[in-house]
């Protein structure tokens, strides 16, 4: 039997919950049994160890069970976790959402982050290159990039309509959503979110940026109906965040379940994707972009929306992450050499 841990947590728009519980829900369509765990647990509850064993009742020799990480539970509780499937005498894997060291490095250690992950037997992770960042950094067991991640919609797919609006969405913290200052003229960027749940933003917008505020799920996928989805994280000052050059964002899959083309910076692992696919146009900078869409015509962008749709139905059931799951429980099996 094959499990997936999921945070007991209704369903809801938030960014850190709504990718695990979209994962849980696209592996349990192919198999997958899904256990629930309180999403704050503290090692400072005496039930905590308790519930974990009330868990993984069902876990048994030769299963394979998949938590999703980070939790943002106490360590003890995520190490606990590990040690007591291996007890059970089955194999878990991570899927990692993100590795928090190289998220933010001056917050985590990275020796411990490395150590907690080297106690799995698998990893699924982002994409390729955060797959190279750990093996150069140690990590030596199987590890399987999971591609775009799966995005459950509220609304059918809708074709996108020519336009040369641009979508920003997502959490607008100075480190992200930075540049928004220093937008060139010429574009048109709508932009949704808040920095952190405050939507008094902690830097001035660009006269090219129309702020709309945070927007819940169904009403966002309503808005992204037309024009492009950017993929920008960057500073005030115009530095674009390292780790989003390697893992992969979320926001990719909210654009590309839209059916939306998509805007990425060259050098990062989503720009790098969207140009061999041709899912979008991959830029060095935002300099650049208003010269490089006028010269997009009408039948240039249905190309592209056409691209996008080949994919965004596997992007709504979440075909790629189920053949990374399924491909790490032939790894760690022992069946499928990496």
């Amino acid at each position: 039997m094959n499990y997936i841990i999921s945070p007991l947590q209704p369903q809801t728009d938030q960014a850190t919950i709504k990718p695990k519980l979209d994962i849980a829900y696209f592996f349990g369509k192919i198999g997958f049994r899904e256990l629930f765990l309180s999403r704050y647990v503290s090692w400072n509850d005496e039930n905590w160890r308790s519930e974990i064993l009330g868990m993984i009742a069902t876990v048994g020799e030769g299963d394979v069970v998949i938590y999703q990480i980070p939790t943002y539970a106490a360590p003890e509780v995520e190490e606990a976790i590990v040690e007591l499937v291996h007890k059970q005498k089955a194999k878990i894997v991570a899927f990692v959402h993100d590795v928090e060291y190289l998220r933010f490095p001056d917050q985590y250690d990275k020796a411990e982050v490395l150590r907690f992950l080297s106690s799995f037997d698998g990893l699924i992770v982002g994409t390729e290159r955060v797959k190279s960042q750990l093996t150069a950094d140690g990590i030596t067991i199987p590890m399987v990039p999971s591609g775009p991640w799966g995005y459950r919609q509220p609304i059918e797919y809708r074709r996108p309509t020519f336009s040369q609006n641009i979508h920003y969405a997502g959490n607008l913290v100075t480190r992200k959503g930075g540049f928004l200052q220093n937008v060139p003229e010429g574009l048109h960027l709508k932009v949704y979110g808040s920095a952190d749940g405050d939507v008094n933003l902690p830097y001035s917008l660009a006269d090219s940026v129309e702020y709309l505020g945070s927007y819940r799920q169904e009403e966002l996928a309503l808005a992204l109906n037309n024009g492009y989805g950017l993929l920008w994280d960057a500073d005030t000052d115009n530095h674009f965040d390292d780790y989003a050059r390697i893992n992969m964002t979320h926001k990719f899959s909210l654009y590309l379940s839209m059916g939306l083309p998509v805007i990425a910076f060259n050098q990062s692992a989503i720009g790098k994707y969207v140009n061999e696919q041709g899912w979008g146009l991959g830029i060095d900078s935002l300099d650049n972009l208003p010269n490089l869409l006028e010269g997009i015509t009408e039948d240039d962008y249905n190309h592209l929306v056409d691209k996008v749709a080949d994919v965004s139905s596997l992007i709504r059931n979440g075909v790629h992450n189920q053949m990374a799951a399924l491909q790490i429980v032939l790894a760690v099996k022992g069946t499928m050499p990496f």
